[in-house]
Formats: structure tokens, C-alpha cells, sequence
């Protein structure tokens, strides 16, 4: 039985929604437009707005945003991680008078 290689791409995502988006993208997009929900709630409607915008831009720049070669959401899930990891603080005298 013959072993053949298969070439795939670890960089690149697999555009399997008509070519141009990935899975994750399509998350992405379904979980902006469900944020339209919230119009239903019986906020008023100038706070629903806001609330809106801020969660459908929040997804759409997870969905579409690139810093180098990095996701906007991994790159947001990495800034989180380092925000809320134990840090080690030395305590040191320096100068003079230590």
C-alpha cells in the first residue's frame, strides 16, 4: 500500500462557507446578528443601540480583523491571558542607599 503526503497549510484557515469564509468567521458573523436580540429586551431602545453596536463591532473585528499575521481574537484572547496571569514581582533596593 502506497503512503502519499498530503500538503496542508497550518498558517491558513480552510475557506469552507463559498470559498471566502472559514468556520470561525461564520461564528463570528452568527453571533453579531443574534446580538440583534436585544432589541426585544424591554430596554429602552437608544441603550439597546449602543449595547448593539458595541457587541456586533466587537464580532465583526473577531470576524474579519488581522494585526500581522494574527486574528484579531486570538491576539484579544492573549491580551485577557496576560492581563490575568500571576505575576511575579521582584522586590529589590537599588542605589545607594540599599
Amino acid at each position: 500500500m502506497k503512503v502519499f503526503k498530503v500538503p496542508f497549510d497550518m498558517k491558513r484557515e480552510e475557506k469552507i462557507f463559498g470559498g471566502y469564509l472559514s468556520l470561525r468567521q461564520v461564528t463570528y458573523l452568527m453571533l453579531a446578528a443574534s446580538s440583534l436580540a436585544l432589541f426585544a429586551t424591554p430596554i429602552p431602545k437608544v441603550i439597546t443601540t449602543f449595547i448593539v453596536i458595541a457587541i456586533s463591532t466587537f464580532f465583526l473585528l473577531c470576524s474579519f480583523l488581522k494585526i500581522g499575521e494574527q486574528n484579531f481574537d486570538k491576539f484579544f484572547f492573549y491580551a485577557i491571558k496576560y492581563l490575568f496571569r500571576k505575576k511575579n514581582f521582584v522586590y529589590r533596593r537599588c542605589g545607594r542607599w540599599s
